[in-house]
């Protein structure tokens, strides 16, 4: 998935504590003035949303998995990152884009592309004639099993990666502070999800989105469900302020994207 794609999940994220409506609300007469009275499940969820909204804005690292399915197909990525840029993850983006990638303080990035990928690649080469399929065969032989060491912020040709979303500082900058003040944030009663206990706030708009926070201690935001217009989207978060274990691969499991284009007949790695 591009940056663009991650943005958007956790964008629908902020969506669903910041989404207006003002249904299901009771009006009462009182004192010559229309009050409205608010259900004990907004009043409830606008408040324990304000404190998962805080704490996820708040995190040192975080554990960030996305499942988005749409017209266009299926995405899918996991990545753990840090304040530092250190992150580590996989990514799934459908056919000739799936992978691993390591980055190390926001600087070096290897990226590995699974076995499946690399054969799809092949595939896809071979309809645009001879000599791009002979070119992909000569680069993806030199890519199996290896991690690309590729400029942070660069890109591998045709294939899409997240090496841009490893930014834990722009993903949490999005988060507002607090749901606006005719947002309708619905707790419901305590269930479980995850294999942990969970509250779900509930919020209706165009479709229905449910943030699931953790129900005992301080509630962290666990995980995400929303649905509209076509697309389903469902997110999980974990390991909050856990290390990010991003270590550089070893320098024989190692390849450097700039030298493998070059001597591969210039133009991008996988081109096809």
């Amino acid at each position: 998935m591009r940056a663009a794609a991650l943005s958007l999940a956790v964008g629908a994220m902020a969506g669903a504590l910041t989404s207006c409506g003002t249904k299901d609300r009771t009006v009462s007469y009182s004192g010559g003035t229309l009050e409205k009275v608010t259900p004990e499940n907004e009043r409830r969820g606008k408040e324990i949303s304000v404190e998962a909204m805080g704490l996820f804005k708040d995190v040192e690292s975080l554990r960030l998995g996305v499942d988005k399915t749409s017209p266009q197909g299926r995405q899918k990525v996991s990545l753990h990152m840090d304040r530092d840029s250190n992150c580590t993850g996989t990514f799934d983006a459908g056919p000739a884009q799936r992978g691993d990638l390591i980055m190390i303080e926001g600087q070096a990035t290897y990226v590995r592309f699974s076995d499946e990928s690399l054969q799809e690649i092949r595939e896809l080469a071979v309809r645009r004639g001879p000599e791009i399929a002979a070119r992909a065969r000569e680069r993806t032989a030199l890519a199996r099993g290896k991690y690309l060491k590729i400029p942070t912020g660069g890109a591998v040709g045709g294939p899409s990666m997240p090496v841009d979303s490893c930014d834990l500082d722009k993903i949490t900058g999005q988060m507002p502070g607090g749901p606006g003040p005719d947002d309708v944030i619905k707790a419901q009663g305590q269930t479980r999800r995850y294999g942990e206990d969970v509250i779900p706030l509930v919020e209706h708009g165009n479709g229905e989105t449910t943030v699931y926070v953790a129900a005992h201690g301080k509630p962290y935001v666990l995980g995400l469900e929303a649905e509209e217009n076509g697309q389903t989207m469902r997110m999980r978060m974990s390991d909050y302020d856990e290390p990010v274990e991003a270590v550089a691969p070893a320098a024989a499991q190692t390849i450097d994207i700039s030298e493998v284009s070059g001597s591969t007949g210039g133009g991008s790695l996988f081109e096809v």
